[in-house]
């Protein structure tokens, strides 16, 4: 018997609680995207510039790859909901630093933001493991993953306009409450929901840590998932970070089309996390799927770096949509597996390790992406570059998969 089988009964149906785990991946992501989404108002008082950004990106991500290992441990022993009411907190605490409007303040959310922002994705997939049956498996977890590139569009489209009513600080502070809200709206949820935590279960010290890792480096599906999943996610934040300034300098489109270039490829990802997961539920092949993405991805790649001046406006469009299909549309896939390959009750666990090194690709990635553009004078390069490693990634699984390696 399935872990879902087992406790679908007892803690109720995969929807009321998939609402839930979407709503707070939004929030999370709603939390993240806040600071960058005002760095022009905010940076100058600061007395930063806005560029800076960057770095408080690698710093947010950077600590987030703790937050994971962390609270993949935390959730068995405190619950899911527990975990994600923490994690509120932290997002609350980290956007009041941010709105002291000073430089200290900036990183201080930085740390504290990364520190809550990781441990929501091994807590959801604990979650919905337990009450999704596995036929729904790949797309339940899709839906739950549009949460971040939803939360980015929310961020985008209603930052801006409360900063006009009350200012970029009671902007940030708004969000800050709403995360406070969201706590008490999980407590009324979470006695329904960690019913199965085990109070003698280890702490999250260095052993657990490393029993984490361990348990992901040992099990060859997880370890190559886990790589991919790094690999997949330094391109949709090359893609994310990159795309506008290269369609701007490089191609020659003024910033309202590239910006809408860029939206483009995130309703792409929408779309595509919904799909992909649908997919590999309906064909039962999720590496399989997981290639494809990577094929896709790796053409889509190749045919951005070969954009020049002048082109259509709708072709460009349409590729920004394939980008964003393939390059953010992976998600979903990926957990699921992750969710499906874990030894029963070490979902969370399983969870926030993959998270973890996918967080390290999001740091790595596009500092090098970065690296090579300065060194190159070239987004050609850069963009080759990153399309060479996601066809390595089709590689890598379509070999596993010709030696017998599962689906």
């Amino acid at each position: 018997m399935t872990e879902a089988a087992a406790s679908r009964g007892a803690i109720g149906g995969y929807l009321p609680h998939l609402g839930v785990m979407l709503a707070m991946q939004s929030l999370t992501s709603v939390s993240a995207a806040s600071v960058p989404v005002l760095a022009p108002v905010i940076a100058p008082h600061a007395g930063v510039a806005a560029a800076d950004v960057g770095l408080f990106t690698m710093v947010l991500y950077a600590c987030g790859m703790a937050s994971a290992l962390i609270g993949g441990i935390l959730v068995p022993r405190h619950g899911a909901l527990r975990v994600c009411q923490v994690a509120l907190l932290f997002c609350a605490t980290a956007l009041a630093l941010a709105a002291t409007g000073h430089a200290i303040g900036l990183l201080a959310c930085a740390f504290v933001l990364g520190s809550g922002m990781g441990a929501p994705t091994p807590a959801s997939s604990h979650v919905l493991v337990r009450v999704t049956p596995t036929r729904l498996l790949n797309l339940v977890f899709s839906i739950k993953q549009t949460g971040v590139p939803l939360g980015g569009a929310i961020a985008g489209a209603t930052l801006p306009a409360l900063t006009l009513l009350l200012g970029w600080r009671g902007a940030l502070l708004g969000t800050a409450l709403l995360c406070c809200v969201g706590v008490g709206l999980l407590q009324l949820w979470r006695m329904r929901t960690d019913d199965d935590r085990e109070l003698r279960r280890r702490g999250a010290g260095a052993r657990g840590v490393l029993a984490t890792i361990g348990l992901i480096w040992r099990d060859a599906e997880l370890r190559l998932v886990a790589i991919a999943s790094a690999i997949f996610s330094a391109g949709q934040v090359c893609i994310s970070a990159f795309y506008v300034t290269y369609l701007v300098e490089a191609v020659g489109l003024n910033l309202t089309v590239a910006g809408l270039a860029l939206a483009a490829a995130q309703i792409g990802g929408v779309a595509g996390r919904i799909v992909w997961g649908a997919v590999a539920d309906w064909s039962r092949r999720p590496l399989l799927v997981l290639a494809g993405l990577a094929v896709i991805a790796t053409v889509g790649m190749v045919l951005a770096s070969r954009l020049a001046p002048g082109g259509p406006v709708l072709a460009i469009h349409a590729l920004s949509f394939v980008l964003g299909a393939s390059t953010i549309g992976w998600a979903g896939v990926v957990y699921a597996e992750v969710g499906r390959r874990a030894p029963p009750g070490r979902t969370a666990e399983a969870s926030g390790g993959v998270t973890a090194v996918m967080f390290a690709g999001i740091v790595i990635g596009p500092a090098i992406f970065g690296l090579i553009v300065r060194a190159t004078q070239s987004f050609t390069i850069a963009f080759t570059a990153m399309a060479s490693c996601l066809a390595l990634v089709v590689v890598v699984l379509l070999v596993r998969l010709a030696r017998g390696g599962a689906r």
